[in-house]
């Protein structure tokens, strides 16, 4: 019994200042993990104004949502007619430097910057795409319609 009352003696748990230590040490480690796990290396030089592969890929993912929403396209080269099944008539063509896509002739969303010419090939199962970038590289997909 004695024993276990000099043990009880001795230790009477954490103090708010240990409490605090531990906290700004846990919080420090969860602030610091992001960076280790962030998508690029920190080294990698990301173009501030210019065709980017990001752009290239959600161009590619809108492309694919707008043919699942068609019911026929046609390509005419450089510029893309979608038939939507609610009526509306979808065009992508190339204006300057950008890729515009309109609704029924109307609007000027830009889906593409920096693009120096842009073909497209109707397939039956899907759409070829191929860009070439106003910094001299050649993209190309397959955009694929899933039924």
């Amino acid at each position: 019994m004695r024993v276990w009352q000099a043990v009880a003696e001795r230790e009477r748990g954490f103090t708010l200042l240990e409490a605090l230590v531990a906290l700004a040490a846990a919080l420090t480690v969860a602030a610091v993990i992001p960076a280790l796990l962030s998508v690029r290396p920190l080294s990698a030089v990301m173009p501030v104004d210019g065709f980017t592969h990001l752009e290239w890929r959600l161009f590619l993912q809108q492309l694919q949502i707008e043919l699942h929403e068609t019911e026929r396209w046609t390509a005419d080269g450089a510029t893309l007619y979608l038939q939507k099944w609610n009526g509306d008539k979808v065009s992508f063509s190339l204006i300057k430097s950008d890729v515009i896509r309109q609704v029924n002739g109307a609007g000027n969303e830009t889906a593409l910057r920096h693009v120096r010419a842009v073909s497209y090939r109707a397939g039956v199962h899907g759409l070829f795409v191929q860009v070439s970038a106003t910094d001299g590289n050649v993209y190309e997909a397959f955009v694929a319609r899933a039924f």
